[in-house]
């Protein structure tokens, strides 16, 4: 699966790359917008993708619309 990159989003460093392409076919990248791509282990667990090329655990946070966000009308 090819996608674009995002045109506001930093282009991933090479070791990023190699290890996206080392990863096995069970992990699932669950996101990649930012330039931090967030895979998903076969255990479940979020794990972010330094720019060093490294995993790192992590958690999710969906964004959310502020309470204080009136619209105008």
């Amino acid at each position: 699966m090819t996608t674009r990159p995002s045109p506001h989003s930093s282009p991933l460093t090479r070791r990023q790359l190699r290890r996206l392409e080392t990863l096995t076919d069970d992990y699932r990248v669950v996101r990649a917008g930012d330039g931090t791509p967030i895979v998903e282990s076969p255990t479940g667990q979020t794990l972010r993708l330094q720019r060093d090329g490294r995993l790192a655990a992590t958690t999710l946070v969906e964004s959310v619309q502020s309470y204080l966000h009136v619209p105008r009308g």
